[in-house]
């Protein structure tokens, strides 16, 4: 047997829901990270606020990214369909002029003054490679959380849950697939949020949204008086 190793390279996602052009949550999201040193630069193509195109963006991904990005497709669209009990890519939402695209929803119940009250619930997938002890209880995972937040503010909700695959678990060898508490591989979790959580983290992307649309206007105004 003669053996030799041959160039690979992933073509972009085809399909899936369609996406308006213009400002999406995600995008955003990543942008405020990257400012902030929450997210590294690499994952971007560019920070502008309207989306690349997809093959642009694809392309400008390491294929370490695209790699994780491939997997978490594939275990989107197996895991919520199988659940049962959640309607899997609702659609898209806009609010404010931005664009949402959440993983599904479902209906459930909150608890309101002794009162059950059926509300919308949001569901979030997410694959990664980070440690179950690097997550912890979620507090230090921005942008998880304010994605969540934001689709529940634009579904007008406050209860969502989060689905998380873990890869390597806690790192702990043997390093193997298993469901069940936390310390292991498939964890999910149920987030109630009050509406004051949801009101601050959506004036975080609606502030930052107009900080650089106010950017790009002065930039295309000191342009056109360099032209004259």
């Amino acid at each position: 047997m003669r053996s030799s190793h041959v160039a690979v390279q992933l073509l972009p996602p085809d399909g899936g829901m369609p996406r308006s052009k213009g400002i999406h949550v995600s995008s955003v999201i990543r942008n405020i990270a990257i400012e902030n040193g929450i997210l590294n630069p690499e994952y971007v193509e560019s920070l502008d606020l309207i989306d690349a195109s997809q093959e642009q963006w694809w392309t400008g991904l390491p294929m370490r990214a695209q790699i994780l990005i491939a997997m978490g497709m594939a275990w989107d669209e197996w895991y919520l369909p199988n659940l049962g009990y959640v309607v899997p890519h609702p659609g898209e939402m806009e609010l404010d002029g931005i664009y949402l695209t959440p993983d599904g929803e479902s209906l459930d119940m909150i608890r309101v003054e002794r009162q059950n009250h059926h509300v919308v619930a949001i569901h979030e997938t997410k694959l990664t490679s980070k440690s179950t002890k690097t997550v912890g209880d979620l507090s230090s995972q921005w942008m998880w959380l304010c994605q969540i937040k934001a689709y529940c503010k634009a579904a007008g909700t406050r209860l969502a849950f989060l689905h998380v695959l873990f890869l390597c678990g806690d790192y702990k060898f043997p390093i193997t697939p298993q469901i069940g508490p936390l310390k292991d591989q498939m964890t999910a979790w149920r987030l109630e949020f009050t509406q004051e959580e949801l009101d601050e983290n959506w004036d975080i992307i609606t502030g930052y949204v107009r900080h650089r649309q106010l950017q790009v206007a002065e930039d295309a105004f000191k342009d056109s008086e360099e032209a004259l």
